[in-house]
């Protein structure tokens, strides 16, 4: 009996030390500083891990990034700044940098010359052709030049033309000359006077109808009629269209031969509308064909065309071309390149044209702060130069943009751009 009632109140006292001994258990838990050692076992890591900043937009941070520098918040741009007031930047892991191979440039001073191609075409000098006409009606008796493609000299013998009217003018003037001689032996001035107009109007009338100074003294010095007027050439050239025939009758002014002088040519070719800025008259132009690959010819800019062609949006430009053996021919097409310097050859701020990514409204850049952290920049660039683009106004030298993936850089910034900072920097999907 006794032992009944002894045994159970010892069962009693068990439980009762059991809770006590629970209670104290849980109570070593709650304040055991195990936890606080996890959480920092957990950050001294190398493994990736979400921090409190990147937690809200998504993105990673390296543990050997500064910590400073993953938080670093400067003052906002009108244009650069989110509602959270924080400047918006472009995170990437050390992955997607090596994974997207992204490049960077540095801002520098350059001379810049921006370099215009087109293509044109061989052309006539308009300036340099001259007409060969009938200054006096009659009959074609002979050709000297009878087919096209002819290269003459200037002063050499065209054709031959028989005019009464010419033979009776020649006749006037023979004796017009005897009248002179009978008068000045007899001493009559005024009589001497009348005569020496009559033969200078006669001489006239043959140079207006193109009798040379040479044939007029001939006929003078032996007294004899031309039956034949020879046409010569004005210029030397070659022959490009003929309109002469054996037994022809012309009329005065009637065109006989066209005759263009080929030492200088003309490249036309077309320039578009934005170019129009960069071209002025005296220009250096240098130009190639296919007829003579490796031949470069220098030309001139001596015109340019004051109306713009409103189909293709350009306006037509000629080019003076020095075509000493006579090798370019009109109708070949031609290569032309015009190198012009921006700023007087002036060094230029100037970064690669790959590093401006135009959204339409604006022209960004994205500057490299190291770490794997790009920031755009707006900027305003002038005239384009090859490759390289001139920075008028967002950049300072020294500056290192990327040159590269900029596509890549600013998808991330959109897709960050709801997130707190506008950081973006997704390490997988």
């Amino acid at each position: 009996m006794k032992r009944n009632k002894l045994f159970s109140g010892c069962q009693k006292y068990a439980k009762s030390f059991g809770r006590l001994i629970f209670i104290f258990l849980c109570l070593a838990m709650v304040f055991s500083p195990a936890s606080s050692h996890a959480e920092k076992a957990d950050h001294s890591g190398k493994a990736f891990t979400k921090s409190e900043s990147d937690s809200e937009s998504g993105g990673y941070s390296h543990s050997k990034y500064p910590l400073k520098l993953q938080q670093k918040k400067n003052k906002p741009s009108k244009d650069q700044a989110n509602e959270h007031g924080t400047e918006q930047v472009v995170r990437l892991t050390p992955e997607m940098l090596k994974l997207s191979d992204i490049q960077t440039a540095s801002v520098q001073y350059h001379r810049l010359a921006r370099e215009i191609q087109t293509v044109g075409e061989i052309s006539y000098d308009e300036r340099r052709i001259r007409v060969v006409s009938a200054w006096i009606g009659g009959r074609i008796d002979k050709l000297y030049v009878d087919f096209t493609g002819v290269h003459v000299k200037k002063g050499d013998p065209m054709a031959e033309l028989y005019s009464p009217e010419l033979i009776s003018t020649q006749q006037e003037f023979i004796l017009a000359l005897e009248t002179r001689g009978r008068l000045w032996s007899l001493g009559n001035q005024e009589a001497l006077q009348s005569a020496n107009h009559l033969v200078e109007a006669t001489r006239r009338r043959l140079t207006l109808w193109g009798i040379s100074k040479e044939q007029i003294d001939e006929i003078e010095r032996t007294r004899k009629v031309k039956m034949h007027m020879t046409i010569h050439a004005p210029i030397g050239g070659t022959v490009i269209h003929k309109l002469a025939y054996e037994g022809q009758y012309v009329k005065t002014g009637e065109k006989l031969y066209t005759i263009v002088d080929l030492s200088v040519v003309w490249a036309v070719a077309d320039i578009y509308e934005y170019e129009m800025a960069l071209i002025k008259r005296g220009q250096k132009v240098s130009i190639t064909t296919h007829a003579y690959p490796g031949h470069e010819f220098t030309g001139t800019i001596s015109f340019i065309d004051p109306f713009l062609n409103t189909k293709t949006r350009s306006v037509k430009v000629r080019m003076d071309v020095p075509n000493k053996n006579l090798i370019l021919k009109p109708g070949m097409f031609a290569e032309a390149r015009l190198k012009i310097p921006l700023k007087d050859l002036k060094a230029v701020l100037a970064i690669p044209s790959s590093a401006v990514l135009d959204t339409g409204t604006r022209r960004l850049a994205y500057v490299d702060l190291g770490y794997g952290i790009f920031k755009p920049v707006e900027i305003k660039v002038g005239p384009k130069a090859g490759k390289w683009v001139q920075v008028l106004a967002g950049l300072k030298k020294g500056q290192r943009v990327a040159v590269s993936a900029n596509y890549l850089i600013d998808s991330q910034r959109t897709l960050g751009s709801g997130a707190s900072g506008g950081v973006s920097g997704h390490s997988g999907h």
